[in-house]
């Protein structure tokens, strides 16, 4: 078991997540007091969405376990139904982009033409901002370190394609999300609503518009910002053999 785990980087990836869980207690603890002028907490609900973030982190790690001490024919089955659960909650972790909009939404610009020349607003802007790249960093070492257990099993080229459909699902879950206001909890607990929900996107031409091109942009984000990550995480690592593993 710790001869598989040293080959998934281990201990290295514990001390990344723990880097991680300090950063997400810094972020949070900056977002949830920042206050209106009136003295309220608009933003106490990220301590809810940051925790939801959480979760696909924790499977990433039960993942890597089950990899390396369950017995094949029992590891193969529940590595498939921790990869589900994994899959479902995933997007929680990228969606944190979007709480940017609530910003825009709370600040109170009482008329202000120059509102981005008053420090209160940077405030809310920046913690936000930390908040959101945060969310982008986490989803992406969660999903590289799966990609990984891919490429273990099926090659290169499996692993990177199922990366890009993990983001392109994960751009679909963030619309219904942030539109539908529904969350992983819902496939569970309110399939039949959420079917609704979905299928009453093709119903309506420009909700239909209004899916495909919030959903492509926030796919490109994904993309793009994920491949920066990675080309700096090969440059650093100097890992020049990663291509010929397709």
């Amino acid at each position: 078991m710790y001869a598989r785990l040293r080959s998934l980087n281990y201990p290295l990836k514990l001390y990344v997540f723990l880097a991680l869980a300090l950063c997400s207690v810094i972020s949070t603890l900056w977002i949830i007091n920042v206050r209106l002028p009136s003295g309220g907490r608009p933003y106490l609900f990220i301590w809810w969405n940051m925790m939801l973030a959480w979760i696909p982190m924790l499977l990433t790690l039960l993942l890597d376990v089950m990899y390396s001490s369950w017995r094949r024919g029992t590891r193969t089955f529940l590595l498939w139904v921790m990869g589900a659960a994994w899959l479902f909650f995933y997007p929680n972790t990228p969606y944190l982009i979007t709480d940017l909009l609530h910003v825009f939404a709370r600040y109170p610009f009482l008329g202000e033409q120059r509102f981005w020349g008053n420090p209160y607003f940077w405030n809310h802007v920046l913690g936000m901002l930390l908040v959101a790249v945060l969310g982008l960093t986490m989803g992406f070492v969660s999903l590289e370190s799966v990609r990984q257990l891919v490429q273990r099993a099926r090659g290169g080229l499996v692993s990177w394609l199922f990366m890009l459909a993990v983001l392109l699902l994960s751009s679909l879950g963030i619309y219904i999300g942030r539109f539908f206001r529904g969350n992983t909890w819902d496939i569970v607990s309110a399939p039949s609503q959420l079917y609704a929900q979905v299928s009453s996107i093709w119903a309506d031409s420009l909700q239909r518009t209004h899916f495909v091109e919030f959903s492509g942009m926030v796919f490109v984000i994904l993309l793009v910002s994920y491949v920066s990550t990675m080309c700096v995480v090969w440059m650093g690592n100097n890992r020049q053999d990663e291509w010929r593993r397709w």
